[in-house]
């Protein structure tokens, strides 16, 4: 019996999978196209339930079978992710153009009860205008800088973590700020009375 034979004689227009369903239990029945499809609407016993049954089972054993795969292809796609993490050795980053964290972390140590100082927005600001000249309103005063991490292919990757750069200040020879001027499309830091570009 075709699909469209069935919704004729019954005026039911199943999905392609409760047809199936429909079609293996017209197969089974004792009974020519016209008899099945009476019995079916009358649902004689129990016959279009059955079927219903049969079509729901199916479909959540379908339901299941398809969160399974996805939980297996999710997990298989962690595992590969994991193993392309050790096959490309990320490593720590800094551009050795900037000043290193080693270098800031000297500075900044001397920060607690020491004669250094972490310098205010506005002190910084000061300083920068002051010394290198800069239109004050489009100076920014920036605290931190992105982590970088570069693999054994020399391709780098910022880790989502920020480093602490805030401006410190110790001697007018001795002093740390990161700045952006104009929107950020120029990046500098000043690095013990000299500007510098900041490669980022």
């Amino acid at each position: 019996m075709m699909i469209e034979e069935f919704e004729k004689r019954t005026g039911f227009y199943p999905t392609l999978v409760q047809y199936e369903a429909i079609e293996r239990a017209y197969m089974d029945f004792d009974g020519d196209k016209d008899a099945f499809c009476k019995a079916y609407k009358k649902n004689a016993d129990g016959m279009a339930e059955r079927i219903q049954r049969e079509v729901n089972m199916a479909t959540l054993k379908a339901q299941r079978d398809q969160a399974a795969e996805l939980t297996r292809r999710d997990v298989e796609i962690e595992r590969l992710k994991k193993e392309l993490e050790r096959e490309q050795e990320w490593k720590p980053y800094e551009d050795t153009h900037n000043v290193t964290q080693e270098q800031y972390a000297d500075l900044a140590e001397s920060v607690p009860g020491g004669a250094a100082r972490y310098m205010t927005d506005a002190e910084a600001l000061d300083w920068v205008c002051s010394e290198f000249g800069f239109d004050r309103s489009k100076v920014t005063i920036l605290h931190e800088i992105d982590e970088y991490e570069v693999n054994r292919h020399h391709q780098l990757r910022r880790t989502g973590k920020k480093i602490d750069r805030r401006p410190i200040y110790c001697a007018t020879d001795y002093h740390y700020i990161r700045f952006n001027v104009g929107r950020g499309a120029w990046q500098w830091e000043a690095w013990n009375g000299q500007i510098r570009p900041f490669w980022d």
